[in-house]
Formats: C-alpha cells, structure tokens, sequence
C-alpha cells in the first residue's frame, strides 16, 4: 500500500501508551491523523504521561516519521471498579450468521476484477455483500462481522490494540455508499475515537455496525458500535473522514 493504515498506527500507539501505565485498562482513545504514514519508514512513538490517578491516567502519544508527525492520541485508562451500569442496546434486526457468508476480499477481487490482495490482519464479511458492489449506491449504513485471523495471546492489551485495529475497518466505505464507488474518490481519515465498555476479548466474530447521518464539504462523520454474537456492546467509534473527489473532477 502507499500508506500505512491508519488503525495501524492507533494501535500501536495505543500499545506505547499503556507500557508507561503500572495498572489500569484502556477505556478511551481520541487520535488526529495528521499526514499520511509510509510502508518503508520507521515510526518514532513518543509518550508523555499527562496524569496518573488513583483511578485513571492520561496518556499523550505522538507518532513520528522523519522527525514529522504523523499521528497525535490521547488515551485514558482506567481501573476495574464496581459502580452503575446499564445497557439499552437496540438490536440491529435480522443479522445473517458470518460463517454463511463470503470473505470480504474475495467478493472484492471478484467484483472488481483486481487480483486478491495478501489477507489482512481482520476477516471481514459483509451481511449485505449486494450493496457493496462498485458503483453501487447503498444506504448510509453497514453490517459486517469481524474476526482476528489466527488466534491472539492471552495479553488484554493484545486484544484492546487489535479491536482498535480493527475499528478503523469499514468507516470510509459506509460513508461512501450514498455516493456510489469509494475507488472514485480519495478517502482519508481525519480524526477517530473509540470508547471500550468492557474489556474485551477478540477471539470470536464480532458485529460492526456503522452509519453515517452527516456530510458536508467532503467530511464524512461515521459512527460505529461492536457487539459480540450475543448483542453485548463492547465498544463504540466515531471518526471523520476526507471523501474528495480526483482533481480533476473537482469543480
């Protein structure tokens, strides 16, 4: 690729954060991305320990290449605590199960007519794969399911740094299906913010819900919420993103 992905980055950064934090689980992260990273160069994380409580501590990461930044976060953590809790989760509705459906990459090669790319890090499969063909135009909503390909260690940072990986997954693409195919365009993300519920365990197909309500001047907001096969919400994401047109077709 020309550019590092973008969850990439958050997780790593997110992984550099919390080896400076004695206790406490990640909760919350909000990062800036500032200019596109690239596949050759290494990355430099610099962390600043803003705060450390009795209950939270705040961390600041910059990513770095070349002496330029490249990605800026901020990421809260928190301890295991006993206090309110509530859940009114409105079901997505008839949700297909994953394992009926295709691999994402491969309804992608087919539909486009692009040979397969190397399988990446997250299996996606899509509940609706019609609406995602080239040149469709689709409602401003997605469902997919989502999975680690081969098993991750026991380490719960492991396993908050791979959903935040795989939270960047799928935003840009449902922010483009009202405008027919994403390859026309020139998408970017901007800024993205995930909060984490309840600790999670990635070790099992988790369903991702997004929908965008708004755009405007080419920034695309999306919104997203991770549930486990059994309707629990682990996380929820928002992040803008850059939708330009090619130059050319600007106007």
């Amino acid at each position: 690729m020309r550019r590092l992905f973008g969850g990439l980055i958050a997780a790593q950064s997110v992984v550099a954060a919390a080896r400076t934090v004695a206790a406490g689980r990640l909760h919350s992260l909000h990062g800036y991305f500032l200019r596109p990273g690239r596949p050759e160069v290494a990355i430099r994380f610099e962390v600043v320990r803003v705060r450390d409580g009795r209950s939270f501590a705040t961390r600041r990461v910059l990513a770095l290449q070349h002496g330029e930044a490249i990605f800026e976060l901020a990421a809260g953590f928190t301890d295991a605590e006993e206090g309110v809790a509530h859940a009114f989760e409105a079901a997505p509705g008839a949700v297909p199960d994953p394992e009926g459906l295709p691999d994402w990459e491969s309804l992608r090669a087919r539909e486009t007519g692009e040979g397969p790319r190397p399988p990446d890090a997250i299996e996606v499969r899509v509940c609706q794969p019609a609406d995602d063909r080239p040149g469709a135009s689709a409602p401003p909503h997605r469902l997919v399911w989502m999975r680690p390909r081969g098993a991750l260690p026991e380490d719960p940072l492991a396993h908050a740094a791979a959903l935040v990986y795989a939270s960047d997954r799928t935003l840009l693409r449902t922010a483009a299906r009202l405008h027919g195919s994403l390859r026309e365009r020139l998408p970017a993300s901007l800024d993205h913010a995930v909060w984490l519920h309840r600790p999670p365990r990635f070790d099992d197909w988790i369903l991702y819900a997004t929908e965008t309500p708004i755009a405007h001047g080419g920034r695309a907001w999306v919104a997203g919420r991770m549930l486990t096969r059994a309707g629990e919400r682990i996380a929820t994401v928002a992040q803008e993103g850059l939708l330009r047109r090619p130059r050319a077709a600007r106007r």
